[in-house]
């Protein structure tokens, strides 16, 4: 993508989160404050410092602060050290320049390596900000609200007991390769992609592999145990490769079962299941079985079809749970209507707007009729919907940093103002 307009720019900036942990004495001038950051980017954090005069300029906001770390950034890719050192460091001591210039290249580092910007884009970004800095600023802070509203609409207020798929993902320990997990297809067998995840993952720069291997030694020996070596004795940056590939490969095959819980999960989103009750989750997850090479997603499935049955029969009489389970065998389709159990983001938006048994009585009006049921009759008492004004009894789901806390009972489709 070329950053070369503030839009852009500004659209890629507000995928950020920053936080400033915490505020010291600066150094340019009694007024300037020291800020700590913290800024966030896909799970993935990185820290540095930032000076400002905030009785000038305010806190220190996103675009500020990546404006100036790609200058810096910029700095060590036109600079090796000693250039460095003699265009900026006058009169400072070796010690601080050395550190000045690290600082600079750990900046680099992250931008490269870890938010994958090639030099051109640091340039392109550089530039945009330094030109630009109010405009992409304001742009800035109207794409993290639309972002934040689309967060608010996209994950509606549970009802109480309620968990959202997404939530019981992120409790999962998948290992050091959760972003290649993620992306499995989890149709087949699951270790299937555990080789050609770890061979993509080998690295094929040697200064990296040559950084890796003194913390992770025993995997040669593995490789070697594995009769992996053979053939590439006496070069060692093949041997770091197999090393690299049994460590990544062993490490999957460590976290199989919540992998495999994690493939569950993800096929029943793809279902439209967006929460589920929290004690169906657990047996979900604790009583099926996970030992095994694919994701026991139909075995879920049962158990959520049999929870529901029970429920309405319990509630209703075994004719309309029969009836009930009729619809849901014959559409496929175990949340798009509101249960006790399983429900669809739509379904847990309406149920928060309405309250639960308004929902309920649209949703199963036809078979309730069937079933001789008086609607005027029905009512849902359980502590799981007790949502009568389809306010109460809600827990609210933990918002993203960049998603404040906010009513969103009236939440519309944000309007997509994205004019890339």
């Amino acid at each position: 993508m070329a950053y070369n307009t503030p839009e852009t720019v500004a659209d890629y900036l507000a995928r950020f989160q920053m936080e400033i942990t915490h505020r010291g004495k600066g150094t340019f001038t009694p007024d300037h404050v020291k800020y700590s950051l913290t800024i966030a980017s896909g799970g993935k954090d990185f820290f540095t410092t930032f000076e400002s005069n905030p009785h000038v300029h305010g806190e220190p906001t996103i675009t500020q602060v990546f404006g100036a770390l790609a200058s810096d950034a910029m700095v060590v890719r036109d600079y090796g050290m000693d250039e460095f050192v003699d265009e900026f460091c006058d009169g400072m001591k070796p010690s601080a320049a050395i550190r000045a210039y690290n600082s600079c290249k750990e900046t680099y580092d992250w931008m490269r390596d870890g938010l994958y910007l090639s030099n051109g884009d640091i340039a392109s970004l550089s530039e945009v900000i330094s030109e630009n800095e109010d405009e992409v600023n304001t742009l800035v802070e109207k794409a993290a609200s639309e972002r934040a509203a689309r967060y608010a609409y996209d994950h509606p207020k549970l009802p109480k007991g309620f968990v959202t798929i997404e939530q019981l993902q992120g409790d999962l320990d998948l290992g050091d390769l959760r972003d290649e997990v993620e992306d499995f297809d989890f149709d087949g067998d699951i270790t299937e992609a555990f080789g050609e995840t770890a061979e993509y993952k080998v690295d094929d720069n040697y200064h990296a592999l040559l950084t890796w291997l003194p913390d992770h030694t025993e995997w040669l020996e593995e490789a070697e145990f594995d009769g992996l070596l053979e053939g590439c004795e006496g070069d060692i940056y093949k041997m770091v490769q197999m090393a690299q590939y049994v460590c990544f490969k062993s490490d999957l095959y460590d976290h199989c079962e919540d992998i495999c819980r994690y493939g569950t999960l993800d096929q029943l989103r793809d279902m439209g299941v967006y929460a589920i009750r929290e004690s169906l989750a657990d047996e979900i997850l604790n009583d099926l079985s996970y030992d095994e090479d694919y994701a026991p997603t139909d075995d879920a499935k049962d158990t959520i079809i049999s929870a529901i049955y029970a429920t309405f029969e319990e509630k209703y009489g075994e004719d309309f749970a029969d009836c009930a389970d009729n619809f849901i065998q014959d559409n496929d389709d175990i949340a798009g209507r509101v249960n006790p159990c399983a429900m669809s983001v739509e379904t847990v938006r309406a149920v928060y707007g309405m309250g639960f048994d308004a929902v309920f009585l649209n949703d199963w009006k036809k078979e309730l009729a069937e079933c001789d049921i008086d609607p005027e009759a029905v009512s849902v008492d359980s502590e799981a919907h007790d949502m009568e004004n389809g306010r109460d009894g809600l827990d609210g789901n933990a918002p993203e940093k960049d998603a404040p806390e906010k009513d969103d009972r009236d939440a519309q489709p944000p309007v997509d103002t994205d004019n890339r």
